[in-house]
């Protein structure tokens, strides 16, 4: 049963989201079509207003045109009969500039003219009168220079100049009167345009200021109703917030437990590898087998490889990932010295890249990377010294190893030295890298490359 609202005297029902929704609804699809109704009518009087516009530049353009073209041709006219009467040159000075804006009129007139009613006749005589006239002009001028007098008034007795001048007149009287009615009836088709936008921008504005208010009163009393439910909101929040807070920060005790316990559990691993690792040299120095005791050097190396990175994870801080700069650096140190105890002569040299890497994907490139260098140790100088190199380097989406030497080199299709067991390890780990090693015989010495993803998916917490 739904509750009511006491205002004042009355009983109101609450207003729901829903009505809210469709009442507000209505109201802006009203007041949306109102105000489509000013724009367009907007958008329709300034496409009317660019019209006239143009309308007005074009008659006013053609108005000048025909003005103009009519004082050239009297200029012109002028500065004939002044010669003729005086026979002075000086009259005919503008004579020349009259004739050429004449043409130059005439040719406005032919562009502006085709918009008008009846244009193409009209500028078609018009073309024909100024043509004669001129031919008058030129050719009375020319009778003039000759003193053949006689002639050119027997050219003047026959009116025919006349005649064309009141033609032309008329001509250039019907272009002006037809371009001052273009400009007339578009300023007066303006002011009506503007009546009209006066009066839907009222109506507009009226039914907008409706809408306003309608919508204010729905609002209103939406505004009361949820007023009447915010201070029991605010009371489940305030408790919801308490519970909450105190959730995380048992959350974080926990999460803080475990980053310690599980940097015990590497330290105790660390700890542990370095004890199993002394063990395997104790247990070599009894053996008087020298390929026991090389094969168990070796397995002491990949002990030591797998206990630095736990003991990297719980010296750093991180125990997710490796820094592969600090890892490596530590890791080539060691075998370095090895090498150097050993008294072969072989050096060794490495350029590593700051870079981190996931645990897991970090143990694998260690027993990579020292499996490579040993076997380059072992069978790369196996009467000189040497140097052996190793690389680990950024690439724009991967990570590049390099582990080379300038050895007796690998013969191609050759079987691996040794049991094997270097080369099934390396394959191995690679594989766990979801990559393949690659060697290339170089001059002099072998190559050994590694290329594989930097962005390695962590296993997924069981």
């Amino acid at each position: 049963m739904a509750h009511r609202i006491q205002i004042g005297h009355e009983y109101l029902m609450p207003i729901s989201s829903r009505d809210l929704i469709r009442s507000t609804s209505s109201f802006l699809l009203i007041g949306l079509v109102a105000l489509m109704a000013i724009v367009a009518m907007n958008f329709w009087l300034g496409e009317r207003a660019q019209f006239y516009a143009e309308e007005a530049i074009s008659a006013r353009d053609t108005r000048f045109a025909a003005v103009e073209l009519r004082n050239s041709m009297l200029a012109a006219e002028s500065s004939q009969r002044g010669f003729i009467v005086t026979g002075n040159e000086i009259y005919l000075a503008p004579y020349q500039s009259a004739k050429a804006q004449a043409q130059r009129q005439l040719s406005a007139l032919r562009r502006l003219l085709p918009s008008y009613f009846d244009a193409g006749t009209t500028l078609k005589r018009l073309s024909e009168i100024l043509g004669a006239k001129f031919e008058e002009f030129d050719r009375t001028i020319a009778l003039k220079r000759d003193q053949r007098d006689e002639e050119i008034l027997s050219i003047f007795r026959t009116n025919d100049g006349k005649a064309l001048t009141d033609e032309a007149n008329v001509f250039f009287a019907g272009i002006i009167g037809r371009a001052d009615d273009r400009m007339t009836s578009g300023a007066a088709e303006q002011r009506a345009n503007a009546g009209w936008l006066r009066i839907v921008s009222a109506i507009g504005a009226l039914v907008i200021v409706a809408v306003i208010g309608s919508a204010a009163i729905v609002l209103t009393r939406y505004t009361n109703d949820l007023r009447a439910t915010r201070d029991q909101v605010n009371a489940l929040n305030s408790e919801l917030e308490q519970r909450v807070a105190i959730r995380t920060a048992d959350l974080a005790k926990a999460r803080d437990r475990a980053e310690i316990l599980l940097s015990e559990v590497n330290h105790r691993v660390a700890n542990s590898l370095a004890l199993v690792s002394s063990l395997v040299h104790l247990q070599s120095r009894t053996l008087a087998d020298e390929g026991a005791k090389s094969a168990l050097a070796e397995t002491q190396d990949r002990i030591f490889a797998i206990s630095l990175v736990h003991k990297q994870l719980y010296t750093s801080g991180d125990v997710l990932t490796v820094n592969l700069k600090a890892y490596l650096s530590s890791l080539l140190a060691n075998i370095r010295s090895s090498l150097r105890s050993n008294g072969h002569g072989v050096n060794l040299s490495f350029e590593i890249d700051d870079i981190d890497l996931e645990t897991d994907a970090s143990v694998n490139l260690g027993v990579v990377i020292t499996e490579l260098v040993t076997n380059a140790f072992k069978y790369a100088y196996p009467d000189r010294a040497g140097e052996i190199r190793v690389r680990l380097r950024r690439l724009p989406n991967d990570v590049e190893l390099v582990v080379e030497d300038d050895g007796i080199g690998m013969p191609e299709g050759a079987p691996a030295k040794g049991t094997g067991a270097g080369t099934r390890i390396i394959n191995a780990m690679c594989a766990s890298l979801s990559s393949e090693i690659t060697y290339r015989r170089r001059d002099p010495g072998t190559s050994a490359c590694l290329v594989f993803s930097a962005n390695l998916q962590r296993p997924a917490a069981g």
